[in-house]
């Protein structure tokens, strides 16, 4: 006796089947999250931004009620070309390299008041820049702005954490290139530091001028002294010591009456020489 066909009803059905399962899949698929590490994950409802922050890891959400946006809580580097004005009105510029980064436990409120990364950077980052080199460009003259260089980094950079802290951004590091000005104005502080440089030897060297006529002064007065010492110490019976002592032996040859002149007793001041005859 032949089974009935049941075939046709389990076609009939089959296709049905493999769809619910496929969109069960997909009900399962969409109830989970994966927030990547160095982000965090801000939820949605709706729509509406829930102010709970999602740490990295694997999360359950309502399927197609609820999003999630993640938010890259890593620092990152952002570089302006700024110009601004002097206190003595020069046209300055400089290029400022800011290392910032959201706060994690901020990462929804940064997004429901600024929105992602490249919206935060347009609205916040370099406009807060932007003022904060103007505002400090304008305190300093043109030449004390390269003098005093790292001064008025750490001003800007002052200036700039207190305008992203508002904003839930945490500035990390802040580096200015060397301030440039005017190609003319440029020559002129050149010169300016040339001359300086240049009146600083001549100080040197005349301070070390001074010093040498001191010196020269003082060797001079030493060795006056030692020669007024000196003579003071010699007398005529040290002065014809002397003489014997420098005296090699030989008499000296005279000419005339063949008389020959005779040292007498050195001792005896008033003794002379008296001519012995041949």
């Amino acid at each position: 006796m032949p089974i009935p066909a049941k075939m046709p009803s389990l076609q009939k059905y089959g296709s049905l089947i493999l769809i619910v399962a496929l969109l069960l899949l997909m009900l399962v698929w969409s109830s989970f999250v994966s927030v990547g590490p160095g982000d965090r994950g801000v939820l949605m409802t709706f729509g509406s931004v829930n102010q709970s922050v999602l740490m990295p890891g694997l999360h359950m959400k309502i399927p197609f009620a609820q999003t999630v946006k993640q938010m890259n809580v890593q620092i990152q580097k952002s570089q302006t070309q700024e110009t601004a004005a002097s206190r003595d009105l020069q046209n300055v510029s400089t290029e400022v390299a800011v290392n910032w980064a959201i706060k994690p436990a901020d990462a929804a409120w940064v997004y429901q008041h600024l929105g992602g990364e490249s919206q935060l950077t347009a609205k916040v980052i370099t406009p807060v820049v932007s003022n904060a080199v103007k505002a400090v460009a304008a305190h300093y003259d043109a030449e004390e702005l390269v003098e005093k260089r790292d001064e008025v980094r750490d001003t800007i950079q002052k200036q700039i954490v207190a305008g992203l802290n508002q904003y839930k951004v945490q500035v990390q590091r802040v580096n200015i290139t060397n301030f440039q000005f005017s190609p003319d104005y440029a020559k002129a502080i050149e010169a300016k530091q040339v001359a300086q440089q240049r009146a600083q030897q001549a100080t040197y060297d005349l301070a070390r001028i001074k010093v040498q006529a001191q010196q020269e002064v003082a060797q001079a007065q030493g060795q006056s002294q030692a020669q007024k010492l000196l003579q003071s110490t010699l007398t005529p019976e040290i002065i014809r010591l002397r003489a014997v002592k420098k005296w090699n032996g030989v008499l000296p040859k005279v000419t005339g009456n063949g008389a020959i002149p005779f040292i007498g007793n050195l001792s005896d001041s008033s003794s002379a020489s008296t001519p012995v005859k041949h």
